[in-house]
């Protein structure tokens, strides 16, 4: 956007060399779930808290090359037709979860309670390759997997008194 209005025009054929050599996305959201609280009046007029919180945190790493023979853009294409297209994307995901829960009863000089913290994790990787060959109509689709062991989901939950 800079150069486009910096320059007046945007030249095509750099974003096309640009996804030639690759083009990195990174992504990163954060967000509150969960934010609650109850008191729920017992017999002794001590009154018992539930607080709930729970957050979330995503993260996203995709790399992208994309390959079209002949260029698409090219001033020298001399209207041929595209005839190969190759793709290749390298794909890192992660999720992390965290759930915090609290049972207590405030008695004014002493608190007391139950409170449980949970917390998930995932990472996964994801990658594959993609080639269409419009003159014999052929398309070659690939994934990767991982070469080692992975643990896909690991969860924690530590209760404290």
């Amino acid at each position: 956007m800079n150069q486009l209005i910096e320059q007046g025009h945007l030249p095509i054929t750099d974003k096309e060399d640009e996804l030639r050599q690759g083009w990195n996305t990174h992504m990163t959201k954060a967000s509150k779930l969960v934010e609650a609280l109850w008191q729920i009046p017992s017999q002794l007029g001590l009154p018992i808290t539930l607080d709930i919180n729970s957050a979330v945190l995503l993260k996203s790493d995709i790399n992208t090359k994309l390959k079209v023979q002949p260029g698409i853009f090219r001033e020298d294409r001399n209207n041929q037709n595209v005839k190969n297209v190759d793709c290749e994307v390298k794909s890192d995901q992660a999720i992390a979860l965290q759930l915090v829960g609290k049972m207590s009863v405030d008695c004014h000089v002493v608190k007391s309670g139950v409170a449980l913290n949970a917390m998930m994790n995932t990472a996964f990787p994801v990658s594959g390759k993609m080639s269409i060959d419009l003159v014999k109509k052929e398309h070659k689709v690939t994934f990767e997997s991982p070469e080692k062991e992975r643990e896909l989901f690991v969860m924690r939950s530590k209760p404290v008194v």
